[in-house]
């Protein structure tokens, strides 16, 4: 009997796993290179952390300690490095990229509870993405399957957006224009110039605001619009990460997000089909 072709999931599925494995590989080097942040009186303690769980604050999470303290953190987060470039490797077998998908499924929920603190959305983006990833291993031949998971992925793409968009609009320091002034003004995220020019133009700042609101409400543009408002969107999409990674230093975020735009263009093809 022929096998069913995949050739296009199998497509979307491989550019969601390159561009997710090379923000992948990049944090896991900005974690190596700081490795003072999980000694005992660093950032990322182990010894800390572990108390904001009542489960892991127990004498039988010691278990754990191998793994989550040095040097086994860091050997951890070398093998996801690793297993990010493998995925990024155009020549790597699909044993090689299947077993890279399931070590960084699995290694990224463990990173969430290692890392319990300074986590954000580009964390929660991979941990779904690469469950859902891993799924599609699991069925190598059956094309329905494989497009649920990309499915999964393009809702989530959606939800997460149209959420962030949400949680603004209904924050009277979004819509004055406050909050930027504010984050420009931080010390993590700030730029100083840019903190000074919302501050000189609140207007300016209150049309960042709302621009940001409009930007994230209207994703589904993306998926349910033209194909001419779906490339807009997601363009859109991507330059305001790419603006974020080089004002705010959130780089991981434009990886993160933007590995799910090749399943958001493929459910939106589907949707202008049918």
């Amino acid at each position: 009997m022929a096998q069913p072709d995949t050739s296009q999931v199998d497509k979307v599925l491989r550019q969601t796993e390159v561009i997710t494995a090379a923000g992948i590989a990049l944090g896991s080097l900005e974690y190596l290179m700081r490795p003072k942040h999980f000694e005992e009186s660093g950032l990322l303690s182990w010894q800390v952390g572990r108390t904001k769980y009542r489960w892991t604050s127990k004498k039988s999470a010691d278990v754990l300690n191998p793994l989550f303290k040095p040097p086994g953190i860091q050997c951890l987060i070398g093998i996801r490095l690793a297993a990010a470039s493998a995925l990024v490797a155009p020549r790597a077998t699909p044993a090689v990229r299947t077993a890279a998908v399931a070590y960084l499924a699995i290694t990224n929920w463990l990173l969430h509870i290692r890392n319990s603190y300074g986590t954000d959305g580009t964390d929660h983006m991979n941990m779904l993405v690469y469950a859902a990833l891993t799924v599609s291993k699991l069925f190598p031949h059956d094309r329905k399957a494989k497009e649920l998971c990309t499915m999964f992925i393009a809702a989530q793409s959606v939800l997460s957006y149209v959420a962030a968009g949400a949680a603004k609009a209904v924050s009277p320091y979004w819509r004055d224009g406050s909050a930027m002034t504010g984050v420009f003004r931080t010390h993590t995220y700030g730029q100083r110039h840019v903190g000074r020019l919302f501050k000189k133009f609140p207007l300016l700042a209150k049309a960042g605001g709302w621009g940001t609101i409009v930007g994230e409400m209207s994703f589904p543009l993306a998926l349910l619009g033209g194909k001419k408002a779906a490339v807009a969107t997601l363009a859109t999409g991507a330059a305001f990460h790419a603006g974020n990674a080089a004002f705010m230093g959130l780089n991981r975020f434009l990886w993160a997000f933007c590995g799910t735009y090749p399943a958001v263009m493929h459910h939106s093809r589907s949707f202008r089909k049918s």
